[in-house]
């Protein structure tokens, strides 16, 4: 099971990975600044510094790349009410639409995976994946994988 799953999981993220640069490349993008729209569109708004943290890099690196996509219409950044110090970073209407046009690129290669798996099959593969995705779903809740890794 564990190797079937780590399998998957390999050709699943290269795929993805491959259509996400790609898209990210015709939008003038990285790899690094499609993943701080996508948290912020899983994650909603954060502290600017969850960013440095999440793509081990300097404050300073993380705060440069911030300014780069605010520059592109992409995020807009805004005090804490509690502290004026702290800076918080949100997608604005632009970075929405660019997270909307990156997940339909990579929708592609799953379309036509789906396609070929016969309709019995599909029922299954749905009903295991609906399982395991609800599995997943509480270690990203409980930021199980977060925590071990800093352990």
């Amino acid at each position: 099971m564990k190797n079937a799953m780590l399998e998957w999981s390999d050709i699943f993220m290269r795929l993805s990975l491959n259509d996400l640069s790609r898209f990210a490349h015709t939008k003038g993008l990285s790899l690094a600044q499609m993943s701080i729209l996508m948290h912020l569109h899983y994650h909603a708004a954060c502290e600017v510094t969850r960013f440095s943290e999440m793509l081990q890099i300097s404050r300073a690196a993380a705060s440069q790349m911030i300014e780069r996509l605010v520059q592109q219409d992409l995020v807009f950044r805004f005090h804490s009410k509690e502290d004026r110090r702290v800076r918080w970073v949100d997608l604005t209407e632009n970075g929405k639409n660019i997270v909307t046009e990156s997940m339909d690129a990579r929708i592609t290669w799953i379309e036509i995976l789906v396609n070929q798996i016969s309709t019995d099959d599909k029922k299954m593969f749905s009903d295991m994946l609906s399982k395991l995705i609800d599995y997943a779903g509480k270690l990203d809740e409980k930021n199980v994988l977060d925590r071990q890794i800093r352990e």
